[in-house]
């Protein structure tokens, strides 16, 4: 294996990365999708406002069939997402939010996370790791992006690590100035993705009200902070099309938005960054 790809949520690679995937495909290079919040929920335990994104049944067959058509292999890890895990959030929307005051042990799948990363770098020794960057504060995208960070700072392996930009970054430019790493992200393009259509600016618009900016770095001790950065775009031109194709397979999560919807937005955004995806890769000699 190649190109290992962390996805906290069963959509997050494909929605992020989904052209690279196609094209690393195309070049013959072996792809893996780790899915890492996949759990099946207890219905009978959590509210039923919780209850629309729990269908892990039918979402998982949805994934199966997005990553078929992209014909890579995907492997799920059955840890349970916040949304679901006790204590209870109040609401749904508290997912984006972080408590400062409860530091890292708030995050308590960091160590099962850096378990899975030393069992996957054991049996694939060469594979690059894509993971996301945790623009939008979700929790589980939080999760996921401080035990890569901090996994590859403290075993200084960090050629092996490239960050990709979360689909709540790819949505807003407000969403991603409030990332500590946000102002890497240099718009080189004109179209607004978030403008695709009046409901998705609305839904963005709500988004940027609830998410808790300027977090994950006081979150971290300065040896994870004192890094350079270095912008990393990878054209998708010819793979658009696939990635829309492999993305339209989450139909429970897309008829949040619709199709055309999405569909505008993913070919404005692509538009916006050249057709490209884009990652943050920390500079060599560190």
């Amino acid at each position: 294996m190649q190109h290992i790809f962390l996805s906290p949520h069963l959509d997050d690679a494909v929605a992020s990365c989904g052209g690279t995937i196609a094209k690393l495909v195309y070049q013959r290079e072996e792809v893996l999708v780790v899915s890492i919040f996949t759990k099946n929920p207890d219905i009978k335990k959590i509210p039923k406002k919780f209850h629309k994104f729990a269908i892990y049944d039918q979402r998982k067959k949805e994934d199966q069939k997005a990553l078929n058509r992209l014909s890579v292999d995907y492997k799920w890890l059955e840890i349970e997402e916040r949304a679901y895990r006790q204590p209870l959030l109040k609401k749904p929307t508290d997912v984006f939010k972080i408590n400062l005051s409860e530091g890292l042990k708030q995050f308590s799948n960091l160590i099962e996370i850096q378990t899975v990363l030393d069992e996957l770098i054991e049996k694939y020794p060469k594979a690059i790791f894509y993971a996301p960057l945790a623009i939008g504060n979700h929790f589980d995208h939080v999760e996921v992006f401080l035990a890569s960070l901090m996994y590859m700072v403290d075993y200084a392996i960090f050629e092996k690590f490239q960050f990709y930009v979360d689909f709540y970054g790819m949505i807003s430019t407000k969403i991603r100035r409030k990332h500590y790493l946000g102002n890497k992200l240099i718009t080189i393009g004109t179209k607004k993705p978030e403008k695709s259509s009046f409901k998705l600016f609305m839904i963005t618009s709500v988004m940027n009200s609830m998410i808790s900016g300027g977090s994950i770095e006081k979150l971290l001790p300065a040896k994870y902070l004192d890094i350079e950065w270095e912008l990393k775009t990878n054209s998708i031109k010819g793979y658009e099309n696939l990635k829309i194709e492999a993305l339209e397979c989450y139909e429970s999560q897309v008829r949040f938005f619709g199709k055309k919807i999405l569909k505008k937005f993913f070919n404005n955004y692509h538009s916006t960054w050249n057709s490209s995806e884009l990652f943050l890769k920390a500079k060599a000699g560190i």
